[in-house]
C-alpha cells in the first residue's frame, strides 16, 4: 500500500465518522423535534439523549477538523496532496485542491472552533461565543462534510480503493428508526 493509499484510508475513516456523527446530531437536535420530544424526554433515557447531542457534535467536529488538520504528523488533506504529488499524481492532487477550495472559509471556522472549544477550552471565551464569533451554520458544516467526503471518495477511487465513505443519510435514518422504536415502546 502506498503512502497516498494509507492516508486515503485514514481520511475515509474520518469522513465516515464526520458524516455519521453530524447526521445523528442533526437528527437528534433538530429533525426529531417536536415529533419525538416526549420520547427523548422520557426519564428512562433522557440522559442518554443529552449526552448524545453533545457527544455527536464534538465527534463530528473533531473528525472534520482532523481531515483538514495541517500538522505534519496528521494524515489530513494537506499530507494527502503531498503524498499524491510525491507519487507523481500532481493532477489528482490539484483536482482535490480545487474541489475543496470553495470551502476554505468554513474550514478555517471549523479549525478555530476545534482549537478554542472542542480540543481546548479557552478560559476567556464561552463555547457559545466561539460558535457565534466564527459564524458557521449547520448547513455550511454539512456542505463541507459532503464536499470533503466526495473529494476524498473520488481521489481514493482513482487510487484503486473501493471501500469508500458512505453516501446518503444512513445514520440519520438509523437515528429515526431508533426513535420510532423507543416511541412505540413507551405507548
Amino acid at each position: 500500500m502506498t503512502k497516498a493509499q494509507k492516508i486515503a484510508s485514514t481520511l475515509i475513516e474520518e469522513g465516515n465518522k464526520a458524516r455519521a456523527h453530524f447526521q445523528v446530531w442533526w437528527a437528534l437536535r433538530n429533525k426529531s423535534l417536536p415529533k419525538y420530544y416526549e420520547t427523548m424526554n422520557d426519564s428512562s433515557y433522557v440522559d442518554f439523549f443529552h449526552v448524545s447531542n453533545s457527544g455527536h457534535y464534538t465527534l463530528f467536529l473533531l473528525s472534520l477538523a482532523k481531515i483538514f488538520d495541517r500538522d505534519s504528523r496528521v494524515a489530513g488533506i494537506q499530507k494527502f496532496k503531498q503524498a499524491l504529488c510525491t507519487e507523481g499524481m500532481n493532477e489528482l492532487a490539484e483536482s482535490l485542491s480545487q474541489a475543496l477550495a470553495p470551502y476554505q472559509d468554513t474550514v478555517e471556522n471549523v479549525m478555530r472552533i476545534r482549537n478554542k472549544s472542542v480540543a481546548h477550552n479557552e478560559h476567556s471565551i464561552t463555547r457559545e461565543d466561539v460558535y457565534r464569533l466564527n459564524g458557521v451554520t449547520p448547513n455550511e458544516l454539512q456542505m463541507l462534510i459532503d464536499a470533503a467526503c466526495q473529494a476524498i471518495n473520488e481521489t481514493s477511487r482513482e487510487l484503486g480503493i473501493n471501500n469508500l465513505i458512505f453516501d446518503g443519510n444512513r445514520a440519520e435514518k438509523a437515528t429515526f428508526n431508533m426513535l420510532k422504536a423507543l416511541s412505540k415502546g413507551r405507548k
